[in-house]
């Protein structure tokens, strides 16, 4: 019942300290890699969890699948019927073809192929860089061919000690790098867009050099990400953008699975008779999908995907705009997430909480960074939540440990203290059941109501007793909600008396507490008549007075009973039997008298209440 006292500018000078030191701690959390791998792989299980994006309509995939396998031989297959594979996607209408294979060796009936890409430029074919610095004496097969229309800047430098570049019987208008970087637990993630070479070479990768050839006028465009939740950089061709991060990398978005993409089978495209669906406008992307070919890598969605997806995934981006963003600042935007679990629960984290209440919030803390990377992954961005989520626990762990100290503290003082009067043994036992300062109850000043159902006792005992039963549940819900109406609380009920308490004692909490008796007594009166007998009457009885006395409660844990006392409890219920005698329902006393217009109340006279020294003036309200 007493006031919650307001935070002092002493309280609010902790709370921003500890704030800051969550923002640094945050901070200083999201630059270790064990934190970016959680969060790589939190997002990696929201990829396989989140619903799937329509493919987009411009791509088709061409499998080199089982089925072609079986029909034209084991890969690789001879380069006429590659040239054909070509001469047939051309004349379909393929608005352009990207191969994520590589011609390096100079095979025979590489003259065939030469036609095809003399014939036009609508083929890009791929090259590998090899940069895994642990393969020693990597292979040197054809030639690299770089680019001098691909973006102005590198996303990697490597020395070209082993590559599968083009054959150099082979003169193709567009080539791209279709080498692969995974991340240390194997994962293809992401990309770089642009690889240079010791003689400031630039080789794109195989998705930017398709938006090269699909724009071959164009020029590339660099523009900066919006902070905080763009990336690093936008880089755009005509209607084409990608997304990249602070390394110059494409992150993959892996939208959908393999088998979502439109497909055809290599064999039914060189089968003259088959019907196969329309490509006239489409860009093809040619790749192995085979498991006995060997072209597959290890994806968020997929352990074994194959490489083509990550092609058409990338150049799906592009075309539509859909990117999974890594934002530019993860390091701020972990200190901003902080920042926000942080004021959620600021507000009703208050430290007078008991244990079970800061482990809910402990957990509420860690739900939300959960719930933001959700939220974040709705908008394509990937958060990072592994930081503020282990900054929370750092906290809420140091919480739980100051409270359980702060608990255990107050228990040896109230046992101490209890000591004084009781036997060591059972202070003790008390104060360690119910740890805290206010575990045994909270000393209050207020009004205090005491309303008597007269011979409820004896009617309950003559009567069913499930109507005994539903007329005492009726007489305290009535009695909950005319006090709670009023400003106050039902606190205590006892036998045929059931007290209520209002928190201040002062004129409105006297008029509120008369207010409530005269209320909730219309509203008993019909009630108690139409349940009582000639034998068993009931009638009712009010006192009220203001003054100091005692909530609490008392014994063990597992069974606690509620505690009203308290001088002004003795006081109203030794006026509950004046109310017969002096044919007034409802008895005030002095002190709530004092603060009421005079008007209102009538003066009975001054009488001895049993166990008080001196007499006390009694009133009523008008008729």
């Amino acid at each position: 019942m007493e006031r919650a006292l307001k935070p002092g500018a002493r309280d609010w000078g902790w709370r921003f300290v500890l704030i800051a030191l969550a923002l640094v701690c945050s901070a200083t959390l999201a630059q270790f890699k064990l934190l970016a791998w959680a969060d790589l792989q939190l997002h990696d299980w929201l990829t396989r969890s989140l619903p799937q994006h329509p493919a987009p309509a411009q791509i088709t995939l061409v499998d080199i699948d089982e089925r072609s396998l079986a029909e034209l031989g084991p890969w690789p297959w001879p380069r006429p019927v590659m040239a054909r594979l070509m001469q047939s996607l051309r004349e379909r209408g393929a608005r352009l073809q990207v191969w994520d294979v590589f011609f390096a060796d100079s095979a025979q009936g590489n003259e065939s192929i030469a036609a095809q890409l003399g014939a036009g430029s609508d083929i890009v074919l791929g090259q590998v860089l090899i940069l895994d610095p642990k393969i020693h004496n990597p292979p040197q097969a054809g030639q690299l061919r770089a680019s001098n229309q691909a973006p102005p800047f590198c996303s990697l430098r490597v020395e070209t000690k082993g590559y599968f570049g083009v054959s150099k019987e082979l003169s193709p208008a567009w080539v791209g790098h279709i080498s692969s970087t995974p991340d240390e637990d194997g994962r293809l993630r992401r990309l770089p867009a642009v690889l240079c070479d010791e003689a400031q070479l630039h080789y794109p990768q195989l998705a930017v050099a398709a938006a090269m050839a699909l724009e071959p006028k164009a020029s590339w465009v660099v523009k900066p990400g919006g902070f905080p939740l763009g990336p690093t950089q936008w880089l755009e061709r005509a209607g084409l953008s990608f997304a990249l991060d602070d390394k110059g990398y494409l992150s993959v978005p892996y939208a959908r699975e393999h088998t979502a993409w439109p497909a055809v089978s290599a064999s039914q495209l060189l089968a003259p008779s088959a019907e196969v669906p329309s490509l006239q406008g489409q860009i093809v992307i040619i790749g192995a999908s085979a498991l006995g070919v060997g072209d597959t890598v290890s994806t968020p969605r997929h352990p074994n995907a194959p490489g083509v997806s990550v092609h058409s995934e990338l150049l799906g981006a592009a075309l539509e705009g859909k990117w999974l963003i890594a934002p530019q600042a993860p390091v701020t935007l972990a200190a901003l997430l902080t920042l926000l679990v942080v004021l959620v629960l600021l507000p009703i984290a208050r430290p007078e909480r008991n244990l079970a209440s800061i482990i809910t919030y402990v957990a509420l803390a860690l739900l939300v960074p959960f719930l933001v990377a959700l939220l974040g992954r709705l908008g394509d961005v990937m958060l990072p939540v592994a930081a503020p989520t282990l900054t929370l626990v750092v906290f809420g762990a140091g919480v739980l440990v100051a409270k359980a100290d702060s608990e255990r503290r107050r228990a040896q003082q109230l046992a101490l203290h209890l000591e004084s009067f009781l036997p060591q043994r059972l202070a003790r036992e008390i104060a360690f059941q119910t740890p805290g300062s206010e575990s045994l109850g909270k000393p209050c000043q207020g009004v205090l109501l005491a309303l008597r159902v007269q011979g409820l006792e004896r009617w309950t005992s003559a009567v069913d007793s499930l109507q005994a039963l539903g007329v005492a549940h009726a007489i305290s819900t009535l009695a909950d909600h005319a006090a709670s109406s009023h400003g106050g609380a039902l606190e205590h009920v006892r036998g045929e008396v059931l007290l209520m308490a209002w928190p201040k004692a002062d004129a409105p909490c006297g008029s509120a507490a008369i207010e409530a008796a005269q209320t909730l007594m219309q509203e008993l009166r019909p009630l108690l008549q139409q349940n009582e007998s000639l034998r068993f009457p009931l009638g009712l009885q009010a006192a009220l007075e203001s003054g100091a006395f005692l909530l609490g409660v008392a014994g063990p844990q597992a069974s606690r009973r509620p505690l009203l006392l308290g001088p002004v409890a003795d006081t109203v219920l030794a006026m509950l039997p004046f109310c017969d005698e002096l044919a007034a329902p409802l008895l005030i006393g002095p002190q709530v008298a004092q603060s009421q217009p005079k008007q209102k109340l009538v003066l009975i006279g001054q009488f001895l209440l049993p166990d008080q020294a001196q007499p006390r003036s009694l009133y009523r309200t008008e008729l």
